[in-house]
């Protein structure tokens, strides 16, 4: 059985572990629950997992029916494809379970074999050598140890006679060594680089006051507002359209929602959204973000159940800050 946490299919990435996906270049918000549900398929694969087990391990001493299990997978389903995952993810195995999909599971049977292929070079504890190798492998350690000590790289690598089944282990030992030695007189690159690659990964701050849904058909317009709420320790969440919104607000808990004015050939999608929701019962702030604003435009969002209208970030950041500071 698997226990992969990390797991890198050609569509998408995953971290069951720390609850992370990545399609394409983009982080994907996706309940818990989901994650633990991958967990279970990635695991079992090629067999299925019964309802029972995917039942008790994703709700845990909870008295959930089948229906819950079903509703789970095909939301998974559609969250994949909204976010542009068109490969088929869950296999439904009538009767009995689920099962990670056969498309899946070939890319991660070829993983399982690229593994298996580097395992002998990787755990081999020692080369077999004849008794006339022996001393010059002594030679080859010695030396290396001297390298590691005084830098004497030249000299070293000069002077070895290495035979060609020493040039494999001798390799992976260098490699190793220049590794080291090179993040070690490099700390300022090598620390910035983790750092860098944690700001691709993660969405919001682990101290996060409150997450927002922003809706928006062209969100590289909005990066340098997103990017000042997420300095005020509030988590951002994008989405491009109506119907997303609605499916991740009826599944996920956010604090507010912003959304722009008009949407494709919608000019007052934003206005449409707002009503759906108080419709529906939602009561979730929400505010506008709009360049052209009206007395007509804010009396409308008002009388609708909105919050308010912002025409700049300065004004879309008191709105914002004034609900988070006063919740």
């Amino acid at each position: 059985m698997r226990s992969l946490m990390y797991t890198r299919f050609d569509e998408f990435s995953i971290n069951t572990k720390t609850f992370e996906l990545m399609i394409g270049r983009e982080l994907v918000q996706l309940d818990e629950r989901v994650f633990l549900l991958f967990s279970l398929l990635i695991e079992h694969y090629p067999t299925h997992c019964s309802k029972q087990e995917c039942l008790e391990y994703i709700w845990p001493d909870t008295v959930v029916s089948d229906m819950s299990l079903a509703k789970l997978v095909s939301d998974t389903r559609k969250l994949f494809k909204l976010a542009g995952c068109e490969v088929p993810i869950i296999q439904t195995i009538h009767g009995r379970g689920y099962r990670l999909s056969k498309e899946l599971g070939q890319q991660l049977g070829s993983q399982g074999s690229q593994l298996e292929q580097l395992n002998p070079v990787i755990s081999e504890p020692s080369l077999q050598l004849k008794e006339s190798d022996t001393h010059e492998e002594t030679t080859v350690q010695g030396e290396l140890a001297s390298w590691l000590n005084d830098d004497k790289t030249i000299i070293l690598f000069g002077s070895l006679q290495l035979k060609r089944r020493n040039v494999i282990a001798v390799s992976l030992i260098f490699i190793f060594a220049a590794i080291s030695v090179f993040s070690h007189l490099s700390p300022s690159w090598f620390t910035s680089s983790i750092h860098h690659s944690k700001e691709l990964v993660y969405s919001q701050s682990p101290a996060a006051i409150g997450r927002i849904l922003w809706v928006d058909d062209n969100p590289d317009n909005n990066i340098k507002e997103r990017a000042a709420l997420r300095e005020h320790d509030i988590g951002v969440y994008i989405t491009t359209s109506t119907e997303e919104a609605l499916l991740l607000l009826s599944i996920y808990g956010y604090e507010m929602v912003i959304s722009d004015m008009g949407r494709g050939e919608d000019p007052i999608a934003g206005l449409k959204l707002l009503r759906q929701i108080r419709e529906s019962g939602g009561k979730i702030p929400y505010i506008i973000y709009t360049i052209n604003d009206t007395q007509e435009l804010n009396d409308e969002v008002r009388r609708s159940g909105g919050q308010g209208v912002a025409v700049d970030s300065e004004n879309l950041h008191k709105l914002v800050m004034y609900h988070f500071q006063n919740k």
